[in-house]
């Protein structure tokens, strides 16, 4: 058997994190810092008095005795039991049966003999509810999920956490189940957070923002709730879908909002960080995106933009674009249709005449005042490359 000191590296430099790895002695558990180990660790892990010596447990065979200066692989057996070296001693040609092999699934163990096993099968063999998945423990915050009917292998790492998607338990009456980790996701990021009740500043910690910058929101259901950064979020309560972030700079003062558009209108642009007002004039809904600035063929003044909402709107169309004060090139040539002018709260509005057509419509749920103020932009930088 290979012999090593506890200062001996476990595996070959890598800059990949390794598997978590544990032991199960006299049916305790045992955590780990590496696959490969001395026995004389494993025993001072364990708390193993003088006298005692370390046997791996296998099924049938020979007693397999691990001197204290014996390299112990852990992938090859992690349970053994504890005998007086009075009462045991090596055999020249010990006959070995099959190891026991551990799985561990949030501080629990489960002893197998077959070292490859679904992720149906670890969940079936711990009694977890279906709701539930699993990572792979791994020596980083990257902990790898394991997908379902994946072949999960003993050698690879014996330790697993339990993990629920929020986002995918949000609809209904019932909460998300019971879980070690819990994936939320922050605007586009999915965040695995390692408890069930996070304050909105771990929150936005484990998302990577800076919570003195950066303001948190909950989405529940068809609400959008303001997280405080010392309050307490409860991952587990029903209806939790996601979060979303503010910037936390903008001068004293709320925008203009004399109608509602749809919430994930509101976040989108919220996102962007653009300063806007919903605003009805002389029955109609304008949103107006103030402070644009425009490409360096224009006059360098930044312009305001309005977006005509039409009833009926996100199914109804959105429709052109309108800008004070009005575009103009600093060659002085005219720009096409833009002739049309629309007044709004006492201000004339330079009309932009571009439309959707057969070829590329309008889709419902896909397209939004967000993508067509972004549409507006590219009108702009069309204008601007004209030689």
């Amino acid at each position: 058997m290979n012999t090593l000191n506890d200062n001996t590296p476990s595996q070959s430099g890598t800059d990949n994190p390794s598997a978590k790895w544990a032991s199960v002695v006299s049916d305790r558990l045992i955590l780990m810092p590496r696959r490969r180990v001395s026995a004389l660790l494993v025993s001072e892990q364990a708390g193993l008095k003088l006298g005692s010596v370390l046997i791996r447990d296998r099924v049938s065979g020979d007693d397999e005795v691990l001197e204290h200066d014996v390299e112990v692989d852990l992938a090859d057996g992690n349970v053994f039991r504890v005998a007086s070296s009075c009462d045991c001693a090596s055999k020249p040609n010990p006959k070995l049966g099959e190891p026991k092999l551990a799985f561990v699934v949030d501080d629990r163990f489960k002893e197998v003999t077959n070292p490859s096993q679904t992720e149906n099968g670890l969940r079936r063999l711990f009694g977890l509810d279906p709701r539930v998945e699993l990572l792979r423990d791994m020596e980083s915050p990257n902990d790898t999920p394991i997908d379902e009917n994946e072949t999960v292998r003993f050698k690879e790492g014996p330790v697993f956490v339990s993990c629920v998607e929020i986002e995918k338990h949000c609809k209904g009456t019932e909460g998300p189940p019971d879980a070690r980790r819990y994936i939320i996701r922050v605007r586009d990021k999915r965040v695995v957070v390692p408890k069930p009740n996070p304050t909105g500043r771990e929150i936005l910690k484990l998302a990577g923002f800076d919570p003195a910058k950066i303001l948190l929101n909950q989405r529940i259901g068809k609400r959008t709730v303001p997280v405080a950064l010392d309050a307490t979020v409860d991952l587990t309560a029903c209806g939790i879908e996601r979060f979303t972030t503010l910037p936390n700079e903008q001068g004293e003062g709320r925008p203009t909002q004399d109608f509602s558009l749809p919430e994930d209108d509101v976040e989108q642009l919220n996102a962007q960080n653009l300063s806007w007002q919903a605003i009805t004039d002389k029955g109609t809904n304008w949103l107006i995106i103030n402070n644009v600035p425009l490409p360096d063929v224009f006059h360098g003044e930044p312009t305001d933009v309005a977006i005509r909402i039409l009833p009926g709107y996100p199914a109804t169309a959105l429709d052109m674009a309108y800008f004070h004060p009005p575009v103009r090139r600093k060659d002085g040539r005219p720009i096409n249709c833009t002739e049309g002018t629309a007044g709004i709260r006492a201000k004339s509005w330079q009309q932009w005449s571009r439309h959707y057509s057969s070829a590329n419509p309008w889709k419902p749920g896909e397209f939004n005042v967000l993508t067509h103020y972004l549409l507006s932009l590219a009108w702009l930088e069309r204008e601007a490359a004209k030689a």
